[in-house]
């Protein structure tokens, strides 16, 4: 079913619920911003459409409010069946959308519109090497939207060692200033100041591996607590029209100090060789500048040894190649 959605303002007017924004008396197609069904449960597109503020289209004419309204709530998904009569279901945590993808490495950083050519999942110890032992696998995400699902392992070799898999952040890097537009909280996030600010950056941070954080909204939709905003230039690569949002609803954090946002895996043991699926029916969104950071620690109660692992992570992701 055609939908168009008419902005009746002469403001900028966003639908909040649906991150899309349509300029003053602008027509978009609703396909470019949505699926019917996320059209469907918009319940801010609902207030704007009851409000006036925004007029649906079916293709041929402009529709009243009551009809526009019923226009766009009115698509649900048709229920499968069977030649029996029963009803087919289709369990997955797969976004819809998204394609499942299966990878040994992470992304190419020096590109970051590239999927792969990037660091390799595994962790090779040799005796004589230092722990624990690590590896940052870094997904490029700031226009592929990445899903982290499950995992695989393999070990060889192992004698009580342990591996554990955290997300941390990119780092931002700062300097001491004074009168500058940047604070530090806690001593590890940048958040805005008024001119009274005592750190300079140091980073550039229109590079989008330079310490701009996305944060994702939660699984209830609520938006993150954020200290920045930015607008990605998919021609030049680069991120612009970054903004303070002193009242924290922003979409990006910047942090110079390396703290864990989750720990996916925490000391896991191997012993001997073997495999194992971490099984999951959840899958978590990761934002671009997130890293996974792999760690190996050696067991040090015995005399050191050569022992090796290898992961494969599950993703749920836009692109896959």
């Amino acid at each position: 079913m055609t939908t168009f959605i008419k902005n009746a303002t002469n403001t900028l007017v966003t639908i909040n619920d649906l991150g899309h924004s349509i300029g003053p008396n602008e027509i978009v197609n609703a396909a470019d911003c949505c699926n019917e069904i996320e059209m469907a449960k918009s319940d801010d597109l609902i207030s704007k459409i009851a409000s006036g503020i925004l007029v649906v289209n079916d293709g041929t004419k402009d529709l009243t409010v009551t009809q526009g309204i019923r226009h766009v709530s009115g698509h649900t998904i048709a229920a499968v069946t069977d030649q029996s009569g029963k009803q087919r279901v289709h369990q997955t945590s797969r976004k819809l959308g998204l394609r499942i993808m299966w990878t040994g490495v992470g992304d190419d950083p020096s590109n970051v519109h590239k999927v792969g050519g990037g660091q390799e999942l595994i962790v090779q110890h040799d005796i004589g090497e230092g722990q624990p032992e690590h590896v940052y696998i870094d997904f490029n995400i700031v226009q592929n939207e990445t899903w982290l699902h499950e995992g695989y392992i393999t070990w060889k070799d192992c004698l009580m060692d342990k591996i554990s898999l955290e997300m941390v952040p990119r780092i931002t890097t700062v300097a001491p200033g004074t009168n500058t537009n940047y604070n530090l909280y806690g001593g590890y996030m940048v958040i805005p100041a008024a001119g009274d600010g005592t750190y300079d950056l140091v980073s550039d941070i229109t590079d989008p591996n330079a310490g701009l954080i996305y944060m994702p909204d939660n699984d209830l939709g609520e938006p993150p607590t954020a200290f920045w905003n930015a607008d990605y230039n998919s021609t030049t690569k680069l991120y612009e029209n970054i903004t303070p949002a002193p009242y924290g609803n922003g979409r990006y954090n910047m942090f110079t100090v390396e703290i864990v946002f989750a720990r996916f895996l925490r000391d896991m043991p191997l012993l001997g060789s073997g495999f194992i699926a971490l099984n999951s029916s959840d899958t978590d969104q990761m934002g671009h500048g997130m890293r996974l950071k792999m760690l190996a620690v050696t067991n040090d109660s015995v005399d050191d040894h050569v022992w090796s692992v290898a992961c494969l992570m599950c993703l749920h992701r836009n692109s896959s190649v």
